[in-house]
């Protein structure tokens, strides 16, 4: 089966069903491959989609796919921008590159890394990941964001929230990143917390940014 084709027809199905448009005309249209209906016809044999007279759907192994590939993909626009600062009109090709081939572990891990973010950078949703139902779970009851930390209490890193990403980049550049054991040095006049011999000043808009798991 070429894989690369067919990624891009589920990839394709996936935006326009966002749009709510299912019609196999318009995804006809969006697609470029010649052998367009000899893929379609071995995505039915492997039960990726299913046709009904002028409409294509995706099955619910068909949607599996669409979003893991459609979450790599928005990740990565998202690690490109926040995290290298390339320019959002650059990052189309090698987002493509990166959906096929990384995997699902480094996938959650970067995902992980930017705070779990909603929207990639050209405000689409990033499809939820096994991370992001870990993190909300925790969040609930072990989790708590920097400034309820008492003076001395030592916590891990969860997870940065990427609202405001130059402060994200920020953040990383001291050391400040999921799994560091940071302490709460100072609350007041100013926040001072101390990530391993470092001690840093931090404004509280930043500090109800990071997430920390206690203990």
């Amino acid at each position: 089966m070429p894989a690369r084709e067919i990624d891009e027809i589920l990839e394709i199905m996936w935006m326009e069903k966002e749009k709510g448009k299912s019609d196999l005309c318009v995804v006809e249209a969006e697609i470029k491959a010649e052998n367009l209906p000899d893929l379609t016809r071995q995505m039915q044999e492997e039960q990726l989609v299913e046709v009904k007279g002028d409409k294509i759907y995706l099955t619910d192994k068909g949607e599996k796919a669409a979003s893991g590939l459609i979450r790599r993909h928005r990740l990565a626009e998202r690690l490109l921008v926040d995290i290298m600062e390339v320019g959002k009109e650059a990052v189309e090709e090698p987002a493509c590159q990166f959906e096929h081939l990384v995997s699902e572990e480094v996938t959650e891990a970067i995902c992980t890394l930017l705070g779990h973010p909603k929207v990639c950078p050209h405000g689409l949703p990033i499809p939820e990941g096994k991370c992001c139902i870990a993190a909300r779970k925790m969040i609930e009851s072990l989790i708590v964001s920097l400034d309820h930390l008492e003076v001395g209490d030592w916590a891990t890193v969860a997870y940065i929230l990427a609202h405001h990403h130059p402060r994200l980049h920020k953040l990383m550049s001291f050391g400040i990143a999921p799994g560091v054991k940071i302490k709460m040095h100072q609350k007041s006049p100013s926040f001072v917390i101390q990530a391993e011999e470092t001690q840093i000043a931090l404004e509280k808009e930043i500090v109800k940014d990071i997430y920390v798991r206690k203990g």
